[in-house]
């Protein structure tokens, strides 16, 4: 009986707490709404003209959205939330339904219940990238080899400003590239033209850059490659890409290696002939077999001719340009005539190339090199560089390559490098050179700022579509994590491997 007494004594002064706390809750005032706008986009599902969904940031008083030049924005439903009515001029808005024009910037006032009132500025940008827009009839890209029709057009900003339009045929392009989720292509233009200010042509490519997080090793090494003079560096730009109305990723449209007046300008062959008088364009080249015109040096260095066309080139043209760089290289490692190699080979175009891309530690250096010889000469010169994706510590196949020469890295005694250290000549030629560049052409972090910069609103976009900043793909030495981290490291390694270059440059090997 004790008990049951106490319980319910304990019932009573609990009932009470619970009534004055509940007059205490009934006192606050109901909530009047949200006096904000909380969430904003655009819908592929409410705008079937977008490519895809555009995610806003709002940040204080202002909506930002950022979207490919070329979009139709004149006719556009946002998406928001905002749990109280929303007006633009007056008119109330409903969410997902209501159109409005884009062009301009819009304000949308948010009122609330007690009268509040706060207006919000949906301002639209583009990515400050062209955008690429390729239609093939939705029939699939799947072959390296077999082209297939389309149109393209080159968009420029938000609102109108095309900058091509025309017809092309398109291929897939690569070696290991092309293996990749995010593939490289092959353009060819129905006429020459002259793209996003580029020199006139007809052969284009569209390199992925897919295993490069920082997407900018290509022309990362293309930069350098000017600043050393090269003969004829490839002119490229930063682009977005649409494919038959799918957004595909940031690319970068590339003139394609070719010979020309303002590529490699040498003397034109006259085919079909046997005469054998023109130029030559060849490329050394680990996949040399896979090309129509190649052959094989007496040391194996495998070789693929890029001019004359395959389908133009005489047996006797074949002939010549194969014996000519094999007496090259018999002279080359003749440990008795070294000096004869110099009647075939221009040192000075091959140190600015070798330069390049030990600066940027190019694991690539001594498998991919483009050679040409002008009519009437037997001079055979290096250029233009190529191929940087897995450069600068992106190749976790040779480890961590900042204090490594990529001649030490190669140690297949086949390679031309090898014989050609041997020349002291040469050696103290990369000495002179190095001492002559390192001072005003090796600056290159401010470069890096400035692409990153230029890329900041794309890449986001791309690295939505592929999301791979996570992941270690393909020969990623090292996962970084964000677009700014990817480009952070590789500012500190060209930092660091210019200070080590330097040491070894002067040391007592190049003497």
């Amino acid at each position: 009986m004790k008990h049951k007494n106490i319980h319910f004594f304990l019932l009573l002064v609990l009932s009470g707490f619970l009534f004055e706390n509940c007059k205490k809750l009934s006192d606050i005032p109901t909530p009047q709404g949200n006096k904000s706008l909380t969430f904003f986009e655009f819908r592929k599902i409410h705008n079937p003209t977008l490519i895809q969904d555009i995610s806003c940031e709002i940040r204080n008083d202002t909506i930002y959205a950022t979207t490919f030049s070329g979009t139709n924005i004149t006719a556009l439903k946002p998406y928001f939330t905002a749990g109280i009515e929303v007006f633009v001029s007056g008119k109330s808005q409903e969410s997902g339904k209501t159109i409005q024009n884009f062009n301009a910037p819009i304000t949308y006032t948010v009122e609330s219940n007690d009268g509040t009132i706060k207006r919000f500025v949906v301002k639209f940008s583009d990515t400050k990238l062209p955008t690429i827009y390729i239609s093939t009839n939705n029939q699939a890209i799947n072959s390296k080899t077999a082209y297939i029709s389309g149109y393209m057009k080159i968009k420029g900003k938000i609102v109108g400003d095309s900058l091509f339009g025309g017809k092309i045929e398109i291929r897939g392009r690569g070696n290991s590239t092309w293996s990749l989720p995010k593939k490289p292509y092959k353009i060819k233009l129905d006429k020459k033209a002259s793209l996003i200010g580029m020199n006139e042509s007809k052969q284009w490519v569209l390199l992925a850059n897919y295993a490069d997080k920082s997407l900018i090793r290509n022309e990362l090494g293309f930069e350098l490659s000017r600043r050393l003079g090269l003969v004829y560096t490839p002119a490229s730009r930063f682009v977005d890409v649409i494919l038959n109305g799918a957004y595909i990723g940031n690319y970068q449209l590339v003139e394609q290696i070719d010979v020309g007046k303002n590529k490699i300008n040498i003397a034109e062959q006259s085919v079909p002939t046997n005469d054998i008088s023109g130029g030559y364009l060849v490329e050394l080249d680990g996949f040399a077999n896979r090309e129509s015109v190649f052959f094989s040096t007496p040391r194996n260095m495998m070789l693929s001719v890029h001019y004359p066309e395959s389908e133009d080139m005489s047996q006797t043209q074949k002939d010549y340009i194969k014996n000519h760089i094999a007496t090259f290289e018999n002279n080359l490692f003749k440990s008795d005539s070294i000096e004869l190699y110099k009647k075939y080979f221009d040192i000075d175009s091959y140190i600015n190339f070798y330069l390049v891309n030990e600066i940027i530690g190019n694991s690539d250096i001594f498998w991919s090199t483009y050679l040409y010889k002008n009519a009437k000469s037997d001079i055979i010169f290096t250029s233009p560089v190529w191929d940087f994706d897995i450069s600068a510590n992106n190749d976790s196949r040779i480890g961590d390559t900042v204090n490594k020469l990529m001649l030490d890295v190669a140690h297949n005694p086949k390679l031309w490098i090898n014989a050609l250290m041997k020349d002291k000549i040469f050696r103290n030629k990369i000495r002179q050179r190095w001492n002559e560049i390192k001072a005003d052409k090796l600056e290159i972090s401010t470069f890096i700022d400035d692409l990153a910069l230029k890329l900041s609103a794309s890449q986001k976009l791309n690295f939505e579509k592929w999301k791979i900043l996570n992941e270690r793909i393909y020969l990623n030495l090292q996962v970084n994590g964000s677009f700014p981290n990817e480009i952070n490291y590789l500012k500190t390694y060209l930092k660091n491997r210019i200070n080590y270059l330097n040491i070894q440059f002067n040391s007592n090997r190049f003497d």
